[in-house]
C-alpha cells in the first residue's frame, strides 16, 4: 500500500493545491481536524485556514471536510 504522504502528495498535484494548501491538507489528513488545530500546526490564522479550505473545497469539487476525505480515500464523490 502506498504511504500516506506519497498519497497526499499525489491527491494535492491531481487537484491543483497550493503549497500553502497542501501543507494544511497535510496537516488535516495527520489529524488535525479543527480550524484551530490546523491553524496552529501550519503556522497561520484561523481565518487563512477557513479561506485555504474553502480553495481546496472548490479545486476537488467538494462540499465538506467530511466529503474532501472521503474523496481522498475512495476516489469517489460521495452521492
Amino acid at each position: 500500500m502506498e504511504a500516506l504522504d506519497q498519497r497526499i502528495s499525489r491527491f494535492c498535484a491531481e487537484h491543483g493545491l497550493s503549497p500553502q494548501q497542501t501543507r494544511i491538507f497535510t496537516a488535516m489528513m495527520h489529524g488535525a481536524l479543527s480550524n484551530e488545530a490546523l491553524a496552529r500546526r501550519t503556522g497561520i490564522t484561523v481565518g487563512a485556514v477557513r479561506v485555504h479550505l474553502e480553495r481546496i473545497a472548490r479545486k476537488s469539487l467538494t462540499i465538506s471536510r467530511a466529503e474532501l476525505i472521503y474523496l481522498f480515500f475512495t476516489g469517489r464523490r460521495a452521492e
